[in-house]
């Protein structure tokens, strides 16, 4: 099956959650608790919230969809205060797309976006350390570990993983 990487749009908001739901379930499954994914995603991936990320013409978020314009990933970034530096904020494809080079072409429109704004030299990543699938997929990608650290997310303390995916230019 083909897909393509476009930019994300505010219509894209119901699609994004829908990735979202099925992601967590799947990647957070034994790590997360589910009381904990219930809060949370209403949260972090309320549509609306999606909607007015996707309307910001100056925020590196993108979607994959595949030939029927069905939405199977996304990913948005953005850059931190320190000069030089981005970080990947939401990065998911749906399990049955995965490993087929959806995740590196949203990767570098990402870092492609970003770096129409200026120059950035790392691109880092946070990711629970018990999730081995996703640690592993961004060492694929080129990140490297950098740290880990503890933190609370609604009460629920998460062993973190923080990545640097190093930016020699453009990717491939």
């Amino acid at each position: 099956m083909r897909f393509r990487v476009r930019r994300a749009v505010p219509e894209d908001a119901a699609a994004i959650n829908g990735v979202a739901r099925i992601t967590w379930a799947e990647t957070y499954r034994g790590i997360i608790p589910d009381e904990i994914q219930r809060a949370v995603l209403p949260l972090w991936y309320a549509e609306d919230r999606l909607a007015r990320a996707a309307a910001n013409p100056a925020g590196a978020f993108f979607v994959a969809e595949s030939e029927d314009g069905r939405v199977v990933g996304f990913a948005q970034a953005g850059r931190r205060e320190q000069a030089g530096d981005a970080e990947l904020w939401r990065f998911y494809v749906l399990p049955e797309h995965q490993r087929k080079g959806i995740g590196r072409q949203l990767l570098k429109a990402c870092v492609e976006s970003l770096q129409e704004g200026g120059d950035v030299a790392r691109l880092f990543v946070q990711v629970e350390a018990e999730n081995q699938i996703g640690r592993r997929a961004y060492e694929a990608l080129g990140f490297a570990y950098v740290r880990e650290y503890e933190d609370d997310l609604m009460g629920h303390v998460s062993r973190m993983c923080e990545m640097c995916l190093h930016l020699h230019g453009r990717p491939d």
